[in-house]
């Protein structure tokens, strides 16, 4: 009973600590970042800190690599900085400045040339050892050249790497108090990603091919970073990286079922068996390694992982870690193979044996740079064994390990090797057990014994410094092989290879070898290349053409017993490589090629000894065998120095001609051995000492083309057009009609279509008139691209800095649809083309064609159709004459065609859908058009056609088209209005941002007399032009404050600022139409007119309809509002690196400049019918009582800055007027709080009265002052009216109101001839017009009782000038 309790008992515990094990550290776990970017532009996302328990150790070397994109182009950035622990020195940063790189490091600065562009990834790299007196720095892959920025000495720690700083990336940082802070202003805008340290120097070759290797020191992974919460790195196809080897690492919890322990070879054997039944095929299991899991192997981190430890020293229950090596073929990316394998590691697992689970906070995968190396293979100064085994081998390595009395770790390696392996290499009778002291508490144990299963036949070889054993000797291996010189090899002498019958003759053969090299600090290629030239040290042999293609260091343990004085054992580590290389030799003997192939091999088959590098290659590895390369034929040769005839010459033979142009000097030419095919290949001629015979295009017009000279006579034009950076038309007509001759003569293989394509950009890129040019131009590339042949696959791509082409070959059986695209078209550098992929940021140019095109594929028997795109990188070809519309192309021009179509591909079914990349960003008052090139117009010179192509989408960097057929597209820009030029442009933002300084101080003084002199805003008027200047303060208020707010770079502030200014800007044009209807209830809708709770209900008007239009955008879609550049700017006049306003069109269109013509097409309405209204009252008046000219005058300004309709000048801003419209809204508009001041303050005689009661002293102080006390009109005796004299204008008051008259109401009243009472809506913003009224008897609307009103005349007729005197 009691042994069947104990294993119920071990499985029970098991369960729970799996339960644990899943549910454990999850902010710890292996999170993937490869492939993902962290966008440092997101919300709460500024920065990444390295934690704590992850610190840097020290390093005397070190590479570090990141990876990143920016965005805006703020002036200061940091991609990462690293601080000292002692907090104050900035030990090592990068940096930069704009487009910059700054290498900050141990106190010194080095910068760059501008290479860190916007919008493109760049891969930066910084390598740094002690004995370097710079940095190395790579920025993709290229050795950048660095200047001292600054000559500060360096740092007194200098120049290691101090443990334990602190890293961030993205900003910048320094401690105030032991209290970290983050520079502000030195945030990197935009992404990082692939952040990685090594402890060694790495190369610039290893920085290019093994891009995908994670870092030693620190990885990419998410686990030892702390970011803030809403900082989640997202997926970037550009950052895939796929890759073969992976190492992982993972701790196993083991429960056997007869509850015994498991010892270190069941573990190997039960994890071997474990990964290889649950990893995929696609994965393969290269070599495994087991070892126990010790008490402090891992620290217990919270109470779980101490009860997971408690639990695993139950019977039966076992911890290990388990290192495997995986092979995936074929290459995957690393970000999908670590998140697939770990999920796959995560699942539990059990036999008829144990049960198996591991710790989701302990598996790690990481890609390999290299297979884990067999070090059995290394010179060990013992007898070596070979062996090519037929059958699965194993080799098991035990390694015993204290580091205390406490803790004992075994090491159990296993490794397979397959059948189809090559030869494996073991060491036999060996036995190494070194024991020594390296500290007080460690001690090291090491046994190393091989176990195999051996073949039939081995090959026994022995190092020639055999009589020197580890076990025996007293110095290391270094010693040894220093102390043995190449004395001791027996080189065999190159006169082996003549023989004393027959005459001597060239021959060729091809070696391949690999090659075993020990020591340190050496290159491979030039060890090698030392062996060959001391191996074959004769003239009648040479090296031809040697290529290193493969080395993979591995360092291979050896212990050596060193007694010190100290006692203490050191234990060295000796690099090995394997290296692979192939070469030709031409070796001139008397030999037959058997017996001239075992020389060579007897030569090769030599160990080589130099210092401390030892060099050897076994036979088996060694492989020889003869090539006939034959001779270079005769051939005739067209050059800039002339024709000349070649003859038949043999390989490794130089033959030589005489000069044209002077026949006393020679021209050379070797017919070499070529590296790939082992033929003979004539190399380009030595023509140095010949002159130049043909110097211009025109020498070229007497030669004819045929198929032999046809190359020869590109490669002279191309020549010529590298001279030349002007052609006239006569010479550009000259190599057009040569480029067409080739093409009609010659077969168009791809190389030939590469240099006609660089001879035609070469031509685009001139600055020749091109004009009459461009359809023959055309046709020829299209010709290039419908003859060329000979490609493999279904797609090939021509590829120049001016233009490109691609051809594909389609099957008419499954055929959808087909996409071409292209990015990259920066000057003088090659664009980049992509067939049937989907658009992405950096596209300059796409075209998708429809399905129905295959129904004008050709019919023809075995020939595939093919559809030709072409792309042009240079929008001057495409000139116009007279180009009288005044538009202008803003797009490159891509084309599409089908070769030997049926017909005319027109007017089809579905569009061909085009999307174009602007050369200049579009402005909201600038129109595109979609136009292609039709190559009739302008009499056969070429122009661009609307017809059958539509606008689809437009933005500010892009246009859709959709058309109905297949040509060169476009897109022209509306270049007929006027631009601005960036003189005027800054001298209209000093205007505005002066103007809306000025009329916040005005707008503020305006409010406090208005709000504080209770006097003046007795009547609806005033209250309106109150709210009205709240409004124009707030609006100018956050415009001044945008740009220094949005410079804070904060997401939620940015949107906050811009929907603020979006909503005052709303109110200030709603409070202006809303006094514009005020107007129109007084002096058009005059009878009658009640409205209850009045200033009321237009308050939550004036101020609600705003909030609820930016309210809803904000709702439904808030990333309307965002962070917009200069040159996207929807606010005219700003020109601020950096703005907070609507970004996305649509809303901008709909709820701003629609809102504001709405409000601005009412109120000009109201404003003509009340001109009218008063127009008709001044003819109506007596003769000799009209106001004057000025007085109008000044009343319609008034009017106009109060109903706001100098903002209409925006709209009206078009063609050669535009500048000075411009200037004249931006002062007017600027200043409209100024003029309000002006007109309703400083004029207005109440106002004035009102300051010198309250604010004056002295002489200047005016007693209390009020019209409001007298009687505006006082009540005379009735008098009959004259019938049809005056208009009737009704005086709407409300209940609550008083008998309350308008501030307007002048004392001059006294003298009418009826009394009046003042209604409270006499005008709308302009409190001082007084209109003449008759009023017949109006109801009041609480009682009932009606009241008799009647005009009365001021003894000047009727006042209608605002202003009082």
């Amino acid at each position: 009973m009691e042994e069947l309790i104990k294993p119920l008992q071990a499985l029970a515990i098991f369960f729970i600590l799996s339960t644990i094990t899943s549910r454990d550290g999850g902010s710890a776990r292996a999170k993937s970042l490869w492939g993902k970017k962290v966008d440092f532009m997101q919300k709460d996302c500024g920065y990444w800190l390295l934690r704590p328990e992850y610190s840097i150790p020290s390093l005397d070397q070190f590479s570090v690599c990141v990876n990143i994109k920016r965005k805006i182009n703020n002036s200061e950035w940091t991609a990462f900085m690293y601080l000292n622990p002692n907090k104050t020195e900035t030990v090592l940063a990068v940096r930069g400045h704009g487009s910059e790189l700054n290498i900050l490091m141990f106190g010194r600065v080095w910068y760059t040339s501008p290479v860190v562009t916007l919008g493109n990834w760049h891969s930066i790299c910084v390598t740094w050892s002690g004995l370097m007196l710079a940095p190395n720095v790579y920025v993709n892959g290229t050795v950048m050249s660095l200047t001292f920025k600054s000559e500060d000495p360096m740092y007194p720690n200098c120049c290691r790497l101090a443990p334990n700083g602190t890293l961030t990336l993205a900003v910048a940082h320094h401690f105030v108090k032991d209290m970290m802070v983050f520079e502000k202003g030195t945030e990197l805008k935009g992404s990082l990603s692939l952040f990685r340290l090594w402890g060694t120097v790495r190369t610039q070759q290893q920085i290019l091919d093994l891009a995908c290797i994670d870092g030693n020191i620190l990885h990419w992974e998410a686990r030892i970073w702390d970011k803030g919460q809403d900082c989640v790195p997202v997926q970037d196809l550009a950052l895939q990286c796929d890759w073969t080897f992976y190492e992982v690492e993972v701790t196993i919890i083991i429960l056997r079922k007869d509850g015994n322990k498991t010892n270190d070879y069941d573990a190997r054997d039960i994890s071997h068996q474990w990964l290889g039944a649950v990893l995929p095929s696609h994965i393969s299991l290269h070599k495994v390694s087991v070892s126990a899991l010790s008490s402090n192997k891992r620290s217990s981190r919270n109470a779980e992982q101490g009860t997971k430890h408690l639990w695993s020293t139950h019977p039966g229950i076992s911890q290990f870690v388990c290192k495997a090596i995986l092979n995936v073929f074929p290459d995957a990316d690393v970000g999908k193979m670590q998140d697939e394998v770990l999920g796959i590691l995560e699942m539990p697992y059990s036999n008829e044996y144990c049960y198996l689970n591991t710790d989701p906070d302990f598996i790690f995968i990481y890609p390999l740079e290299d297979l884990w190396p067999d070090t059995s293979s290394a010179v060990t100064g013992q007898t070596t064994t070979f062996q090519a085994p037929s059958t699965t081998d194993s080799v098991t390595t035990e390694r015993t390990t204290a580091t205390s009395p406490m803790m004992k770790t075994t090491v159990t390696e296993s490794y397979s090797t397959s059948k189809e392996a090559s030869t494996t290499v073991l060491i036999s009778t060996t036995s190494i057990k070194t024991t020594f002291t390296a500290s007080p508490m460690t001690t090291e144990e090491t046994s190393v014994s091989s176990i195999s299963t051996m073949s039939s036949s081995y090959i026994t070889t022995t190092a020639p410094y055999t009589e020197t054993t580890l076990a025996d000797s007293s110095t290391t291996i270094a010693e040894v092989l220093s102390s043995t010189t190449s004395q001791i090899l027996t080189v065999t002498p190159c006169p082996l290879l003549i023989s004393t019958v027959g005459a001597k003759s060239d021959s060729f053969f091809k070696v391949a070898l690999t090659v075993n090299i020990t020591g340190f600090n050496y290159n491979p290629e030039k060890i090698i290349q030392s062996w060959l030239n001391k191996s074959f040290s004769c003239e009648d042999i040479s090296v031809l053409n040697f290529k290193l293609s493969s080395t993979r260091t591995h360092e291979q343990p050896k212990s050596v017993e060193e007694y010190t004085k100290s006692s203490r054992a050191v234990e060295e580590h000796f690099p090995f490589s394997v290296t692979s290389c192939t070469f030709q030799t031409k070796v001139t003997t008397s030999l037959n090629n058997e017996e001239t192939k075992e020389q060579i091999q007897k030569l090769l088959d030599q160990p080589y000894i130099s210092g401390a590098i030892y060099l050897d290659a076994r036979p088996e590895d060694i492989l020889i065998y003869p090539i006939d390369p034959g001779s270079c034929p005769g051939h005739r040769h067209h050059t800039r120095q002339g024709l000349f005839t070649w003859p038949e010459t043999a390989a490794e033979r130089t033959a030589e001609h005489s000069c044209r142009g002077n026949p006393g000097k020679k021209a050379y030419r070797k017919c070499m051995l070529d590296a790939v095919s082992n033929k003979a290949l004539w190399r380009t001629p030595d023509l140095m000492l010949c002159h130049v015979v043909v110097n211009s295009m025109s020498d070229l017009e007497d030669i004819t083309i045929t198929a032999d000279n046809a190359e020869d006579i590109l490669i002279m034009i191309e020549d010529i057009l590298h001279e030349n950076t002007v052609l006239n038309e006569l010479e550009i007509e000259t190599v057009l009609k040569k480029l067409s001759d080739v093409i009609n003569v010659s077969v168009i293989t791809q190389q030939l279509g590469e240099v006609i394509i660089n001879i035609t950009s070469d031509i685009l890129e001139s600055e020749s008139n091109l004009l009459p040019f461009t359809n023959s131009i055309l046709n020829i590339t299209e010709a290039v691209g419908d003859q060329m042949f000979g490609f493999t696959g279904q797609s090939s791509s021509l590829v120049a800095p001016a233009l490109a082409i691609s051809v594909v070959n389609i099957d008419p059986t499954n055929f959808h649809n087909l996409t071409f695209g292209v990015s990259s078209t920066n000057k003088g550098s090659y664009t980049e083309i992509y067939i049937n992929k989907d658009p992405f940021d950096g596209t300059v140019a796409f075209i998708l064609l429809p399905s129905v095109i295959q129904e004008n594929f050709p019919i023809l028997n075995h020939t595939s159709p093919r559809i030709q795109f072409q792309f042009y990188g240079v929008p001057t070809l495409f000139q116009t004459k007279g180009d009288a519309e005044g538009k202008q192309l803003n797009t490159y021009v891509v084309s599409a065609s089908v070769t030997n179509s049926t017909g005319t591909i027109q007017n089809l079914k579905e569009y061909v859908v085009v999307t174009l990349h602007h050369l200049k960003a579009k402005t909201h008052d600038q129109d595109v058009q979609c136009v292609y090139w039709d190559f009739n117009k302008n009499d056969g010179y070429g122009g661009w056609n609307p017809n059958g192509c539509w606008t689809y989408n437009v933005s500010k960097d892009y246009t859709t088209c959709l058309c109905d057929h297949l040509t060169h597209f476009g897109v022209l820009l509306d270049v007929s209005r006027t631009p601005i030029d960036e003189k005027n442009e800054k001298i209209l933002t000093l205007i505005t941002y002066m103007g809306c300084g000025v009329s916040s101080c005005f707008l503020g003084i305006t409010v406090l007399t208005y709000s504080l002199l209770e006097k003046l805003r007795r009547d609806y008027p005033s209250k309106i032009l109150l709210n009205l200047c709240l409004a124009l303060l707030g609006l100018n208020m956050i415009f001044l404050l945008n740009s220094w707010i949005s410079s804070f770079g904060i997401y939620g502030l940015c949107i906050a600022v811009a929907m603020t200014l979006h909503y005052f800007l709303l109110s200030s044009f709603t409070w202006m139409g809303l006094g514009a209807v005020n107007m129109y209830l007084a002096l058009v809708k005059v009878f009658n007119v009640y409205v209850p709770s009045y200033i009321l209900k237009f308050c939550f008007l004036g101020w609600g309809i705003p909030l609820i239009i930016c309210g809803l955008i904000l709702a439904v879609k808030r990333d309307a509002y965002g962070m917009i550049t200069s040159s996207d700017s929807q606010m005219t006049l700003d020109d601020s690196d950096m703005f907070c306003w609507v970004q996305n069109d649509i809303v901008f269109y709909v709820s701003v400049v629609s809102y504001i013509a709405l409000i601005l097409l009412c109120n000009s309405a109201i404003f003509l019918v009340v001109l009218i209204q008063i127009r008709n009252m001044q003819v109506n008046q007596p003769a000799g009582t009209r106001s004057g000219l000025s007085k109008d005058l000044r009343a319609v300004a008034s009017l106009t800055f109060l109903l706001g309709l100098t903002w209409a000048l925006a709209f009206l801003a078009w063609g050669p007027v535009k500048v000075f419209l411009l200037y004249l809204f931006a002062i007017l508009n600027s200043l409209q709080g100024f003029f309000i001041f002006v007109f309703h303050c400083l004029m207005k005689e109440n106002v004035r009265k009102q300051w010198r009661v309250h604010l004056c002293c002295g002489v200047f102080k005016l007693q209390d002052y009020s019209e409001w006390t007298q009687t505006a009109m006082e009540v005379t005796k009735p008098k009959p009216t004259p019938p049809n004299k005056f208009p009737f204008i009704a005086s709407v008051r409300s209940i609550k109101s008083n008998s309350t008259q308008s501030s307007s109401v002048s004392s001059e009243y006294s003298q009418h001839q009826a009394s009046i009472t003042g209604p409270n809506m006499d005008f709308v913003y302009d409190n001082s017009l007084v209109i003449p009224r008759a009023r017949t008897g109006l109801m009041h609307p609480a009682t009932g009782s009606g009241h008799d009103l009647f005009p009365k005349l001021t003894k000047d007729g009727l006042d209608i000038d605002i202003y009082n005197k």
